[in-house]
């Protein structure tokens, strides 16, 4: 064993390469870290193989030390190729299938360089010589025709690589350049000087490239931690971190600026050397008014808005998120700047088209009920005048008149109920319909209701039965009026569209604190989807015929609202070609309860 100072550069190699490679077992999780511990264990095992050459006097040592090198020349340039893709983007390619055939040859040579003693195709001799300027004992061993194909194959894979990375430091921003570079610098020195070996152009001897390979290690490293490559923003992201329209700022866990992508920096005019490293609150305090403990906070939202130099204003939406290390500890936060102008001046606007609609909506409403309550009055003459025309108080009047007065009057009805039924929506849709609660009797409700009707029945030859259940109060409170309305729209609606058959009416209790009212007819029924929109006013069935559809779809809708004001509900079960019935659900309320209440 010969010892010379010459040992120590390498021993420090073996040290530093092998806890560099240690000490990123933390951020294995993240893209290109295998590849980078990889790349530093194989450089620890290289340097402490020329270690054991260089003190080892015996050849047999130094021949097994050199080959088991190899392994570690081997592995460096293929996994430092590895890294090189990961960084850039490009970690789909190292796929099972890929790898396998790019250790093909690296493989074949290692096994060529385990059986030169057969062959000599990598080294053509193994012998021992003494360096003239250091007094040390090398080996000697002159290069075959296999080296000079490994060494083509191990070039290739570092051009390869520097490609990606040179294409990156042309197509990416300065931020990430200057990663890139510390890449580039760290990678390049070593072979550099291999090739400077290689040439033999050093005045000693020796290969000093795993020594400089050291070196490479460190810059790395000084690079992960400068730029937090593997832990906070990993360049194999590049492609959505700087394409987002959303600005985006990666903080550290100290809240000091470690990226930004290019929309942020637009939105605040900065450079990114300016700002790296710096903290959050110093760069954006003139912007952003946040404290440490909301930067902190995972889930943190805030609305802010941004106005410059008179320029116009501009709303922004904050987030806050956690970005957690390898370690499964938050380890830093990224703030997400979203530009919600164009929302908010829809907004805005919609806001003002609704404030417009509402009050056309109101005015609408107050011009219908105005109209109809003007229209009332000379109705009621007209009716008034026909109810003396036919009595014949003013004279005896042809069978002729009499049928005239008769579509006088029906027209004059059925425009006083239209009238009606709009003053009732209007008043429905203001808000300024009350109810007036009383005591009534069900059964006179149901009775006056079923004689009022039951002319329109017979005239169709329809069969119309109405029963109230003896379980049924006799007295309930209520409005009996609003009451009488609904059952008359639901019963008048069912025999209209119903032309053979029978319509059923049924009112009973159907439990101890709810009454309800049920309609059965046996008409055409209603298909499910105009069941959707027969409650909705002005709406009637596509399919009515013509004749069908008198009135404006105003009965429906009134019914429904009536009978939510009374705090129950109203919905329908209908069978094309065989029926419909609706069922009115209402609170049961007793005089005694009501006077409790």
């Amino acid at each position: 064993m010969q010892f010379t100072p010459l040992l120590y550069p390498w021993t420090l190699s073996v040290i530093l390469t092998f806890f560099m490679g240690t000490y990123a077992l933390r951020f294995r999780k993240h893209t290109g870290s295998i590849p980078f511990i990889a790349m530093c264990f194989f450089a620890s095992f290289w340097a402490l193989s020329y270690t054991i050459e260089l003190g080892a006097t015996n050849l047999i040592v130094k021949i097994w030390a050199v080959k088991l090198g190899y392994i570690g020349v081997i592995g460096v340039p293929l996994s430092w190729t590895a890294f090189a893709l990961a960084y850039s983007g490009h970690q789909n390619w190292l796929n099972r299938r890929n790898l396998l055939l790019a250790l093909i040859f690296p493989v074949v040579t290692y096994i060529v360089i385990l059986t030169n003693e057969f062959h000599s195709w990598f080294f053509t001799e193994f012998g021992l010589q003494t360096d003239p300027l250091s007094g040390l004992i090398l080996i000697r061993n002159p290069l075959g025709w296999w080296f000079w194909l490994h060494a083509v194959f191990i070039y290739s894979l570092l051009i390869a690589g520097s490609y990606f990375l040179l294409r990156e430091f042309w197509e990416k921003r300065d931020v990430y350049r200057s990663q890139i570079v510390v890449n580039f610098t760290a990678v390049l020195l070593p072979w550099v000087v291999n090739g400077i070996v290689i040439a033999g152009l050093l005045p000693i001897r020796i290969d000093i490239t795993s020594v400089t390979f050291s070196i490479s290690i460190l810059i790395l490293g000084w690079g992960f931690l400068r730029y937090r490559l593997l832990d906070i923003s990993p360049v194999a992201h590049r492609a959505v971190f700087t394409s987002i329209s959303d600005a985006v700022i990666v903080l550290d866990g100290a809240l000091r600026i470690a990226e930004l992508n290019p929309a942020a920096l637009d939105l605040f005019g900065l450079k990114p050397h300016a700002v790296i490293g710096a903290p959050f609150r110093h760069i954006f305090e003139k912007w952003i008014f946040i404290n440490e403990k909301s930067l902190q906070t995972h889930g943190y939202y805030k609305e802010i808005v941004l106005q410059e130099d008179g320029g116009p204003m501009r709303w922004l939406h904050l987030f806050v998120s956690a970005l957690p290390a390898s370690n499964g500890q938050g380890d830093g936060w990224i703030v997400t700047l979203r530009d919600v102008t164009s929302i908010k001046e829809n907004e805005s606007a919609l806001a003002i088209a609704r404030d417009e609609a509402m009050r056309a909506n109101s005015f609408k409403m107050q011009l219908l009920a105005n109209v109809s309550h003007e229209l009332r009055t000379p109705l009621g003459i007209i009716l008034g005048y026909t109810d003396l025309l036919a009595r014949k108080s003013y004279g005896e009047l042809t069978d002729k008149q009499v049928n005239i007065l008769g579509r006088i009057r029906d027209s004059t009805q059925y425009l006083d109920g239209l009238v009606s039924e709009l003053l009732d929506q209007a008043q429905l849709d203001s808000g300024k319909l009350k109810l007036s609660i009383a005591s009534f009797e069900p059964r006179e409700v149901l009775g006056s209701v079923f004689n009022q009707l039951s002319v329109l029945a017979e005239s169709k030859n329809l069969e119309f039965n109405a029963t109230i259940a003896e379980t049924m109060p006799s007295s309930i409170v209520g409005d009996s009026r609003r009451l009488k309305q609904i059952l008359v729209n639901l019963i008048s609606n069912a025999i209209k569209f119903t032309e053979t058959g029978k319509i059923s009416v049924e009112i009973r209790p159907s439990s101890q604190t709810e009454w309800m009212m049920r309609v059965e007819d046996t008409g055409p029924g209603i298909p499910p989807d105009a069941a959707k929109i027969v409650f909705e006013p002005f709406k009637q069935l596509p399919d009515a015929h013509k004749t069908l559809r008198k009135g404006y779809g105003l009965g429906l809708s009134i019914s429904r609202q009536l009978v939510q004001l009374m705090g129950g509900n109203i919905s329908l079960d209908s069978t094309p070609g065989k029926g419909t019935t609706f069922i009115v659900a209402l609170p049961l309320i007793t005089e005694t309860d009501y006077i409790h209440t």
